[in-house]
């Protein structure tokens, strides 16, 4: 009974966690890090298997509090498939430097 109650336990958290962030990512024999450019990253990884782009609002708030949108800033998400026994990974750009990795549960 114990031994149900421990495995449904761990089925519940590996459900439970979507994503794992990293600063680091191995594509082959190569790294990539936070805050490389993309055309570092496109050299390293090769073309991701998508790729989205938004436009996002940039708010400050103002003496009054009062907030504000003050620009936009573009992000972009290139998801990789890494092959058999790996997560996929999904990188995060901000004005076109690497911001984000994270290791996707799912395929």
């Amino acid at each position: 009974m114990r031994r149900r109650i421990g495995i449904l336990l761990s089925v519940a958290v590996t459900i439970a966690v979507p994503a794992a962030a990293d600063d680091s990512l191995r594509c082959g024999t190569a790294l990539v890090t936070l805050d490389m450019v993309m055309n570092e990253v496109l050299a390293r990884c090769g073309e991701p298997q998508s790729k989205s782009a938004e436009d996002v609002p940039v708010k400050a708030r103002a003496r009054t509090g009062a907030v504000n949108t003050v620009g936009t800033t573009r992000i972009e998400r290139w998801t990789y498939d890494r092959g058999y026994g790996q997560l996929p990974a999904l990188l995060t750009f901000e004005h076109g430097k690497l911001k984000s990795i994270e290791l996707l549960a799912h395929r």
